[in-house]
C-alpha cells in the first residue's frame, strides 16, 4: 500500500495545473504572480505596476526595465533595492533619489554619478561635488565603461552599513522594514515574531517561509497570500487549517489536497464530514510518524519553476 506522501505526489501529478497566476491585470498577459498590473510584459511578483518588463517583485512602478525588488520608481532601469526613484539606472539600496546614474545607499539624492552612501546630495561624481556646470560637462565626456570602473572601486572604500533596517526592534538579517523579533530574515516587511523568513509581508507568528503575504501561524510555507495557519503549502491563497496542500484557494481544513477551489473537509481531494477528516488526518499523521513535518513535497517536474533555475535557460 502507497504511503501518505506516495499517494499525494500521484495527485499532484495528475492534476491540472495552473500555467500562471493572473488577476486584475490589463495587456500583462506574460506575468506571473500578478495583480492590477497594466501593459506589463515578463515580471513577477508583480501588484499595481505599468509600462515595465523584466523584472520581479515589483510594486507600484512605471516605465522601469531590468528591475528587482523596486516600489513607486518611475523611469528606471537595472536597479535594485530601490524606493521611490526617478530617472535613473544602475542603483542599488537607494531612495528617493532622481536623476541619477551607477549609485549605491544614496537617499535624498538629484544628479549623482558613480556615487556611494550619499544623503540629500546633488551634483556630484564619484562622491565630489561639481558645480552644476562642470556636472553635465563632465557626464558627457564620461564613457560607460569609466563610470562602472571608477563606482566599483569606490564601492570597496566608502564605509556602509551592516544591513538596511528601518523601524524594526531584535531583528537579525538584512532588508528588514518595520517589523519586530525577525530571526534570520530577508527582504521582510511589516512582520513580527519570525523566524527563516524571505521575500515576506504582513506575516505573524511563522517559521521557515519564502514568499508570504498577509499571514499567520505558519511554518514551511511558499508562494502563498492571504493564509491562516497552515503547513507544508505552495502556491496556496485566501485559505486556513491546511497541510500539505498545493495550489488551493478559498479553503478550509484541507490534507494533502491539489488545485482546488471554495472546499473544506478535503483529504487528497476527497469530501469527508467534518468528524471523518479530523479522525482520518490523526491517523495519516500516525501512519507517517517521524517523516511527518520533516519531509516537505518535492517539485513533481525535472526542473522547477523557481528563480534558481533561470540561468538554466
Amino acid at each position: 500500500m502507497s504511503t501518505f506522501l506516495e499517494q499525494f505526489e500521484d495527485l499532484r501529478l495528475k492534476t491540472p495545473r495552473l500555467g500562471l497566476v493572473l488577476l486584475q491585470n490589463v495587456n500583462s498577459d506574460y506575468t506571473n504572480f500578478s495583480d492590477q498590473n497594466k501593459n506589463c510584459y515578463l515580471i513577477m511578483n508583480c501588484v499595481a505596476n505599468q509600462d515595465s518588463m523584466y523584472g520581479r517583485d515589483l510594486y507600484g512602478n512605471s516605465d522601469c526595465v531590468d528591475c528587482d525588488h523596486i516600489s513607486a520608481c518611475t523611469l528606471c532601469y537595472q536597479c535594485l533595492n530601490c524606493k521611490d526613484c526617478y530617472n535613473s539606472g544602475f542603483l542599488q539600496d537607494c531612495e528617493s533619489s532622481l536623476d541619477c546614474d551607477y549609485g549605491y545607499d544614496l537617499k535624498g539624492c538629484k544628479n549623482c554619478i558613480g556615487c556611494v552612501g550619499l544623503r540629500r546630495k546633488e551634483f556630484y561624481i564619484f562622491n565630489e561635488s561639481v558645480t552644476k556646470e562642470e556636472f553635465f560637462e563632465r557626464r558627457r565626456n564620461l564613457s560607460r565603461e569609466e563610470i562602472a570602473r571608477k563606482f566599483e572601486e569606490l564601492k570597496l572604500r566608502v564605509p556602509r552599513v551592516y544591513a538596511e533596517m528601518r523601524q524594526t526592534e531584535n531583528c537579525t538579517g538584512d532588508y528588514i522594514y518595520h517589523s519586530q523579533n525577525v530571526n534570520v530574515g530577508f527582504d521582510v516587511n511589516n512582520c513580527q515574531d519570525v523566524s527563516y523568513i524571505e521575500e515576506s509581508k504582513n506575516v505573524k507568528d511563522s517559521y521557515d517561509i519564502f514568499i508570504l503575504e498577509d499571514a499567520a501561524l505558519c511554518y514551511d510555507v511558499r508562494c502563498c497570500h492571504i493564509l491562516y495557519n497552515s503547513n507544508f503549502c505552495y502556491g496556496c491563497v485566501s485559505s486556513s487549517d491546511l497541510e500539505y496542500c498545493d495550489l488551493v484557494m478559498n479553503s478550509k481544513n484541507c490534507f494533502g489536497c491539489v488545485g482546488i477551489n471554495h472546499r473544506q473537509f478535503c483529504i487528497l481531494n476527497e469530501q469527508y464530514s467534518r468528524e471523518e477528516y479530523f479522525v482520518r488526518v490523526a491517523e495519516i499523521k500516525r501512519e507517517m510518524g517521524s517523516s511527518y513535518g520533516r519531509e516537505f513535497f518535492r517539485s513533481t517536474y525535472p526542473i522547477e519553476d523557481t528563480v534558481a533555475m533561470w540561468e538554466r535557460f
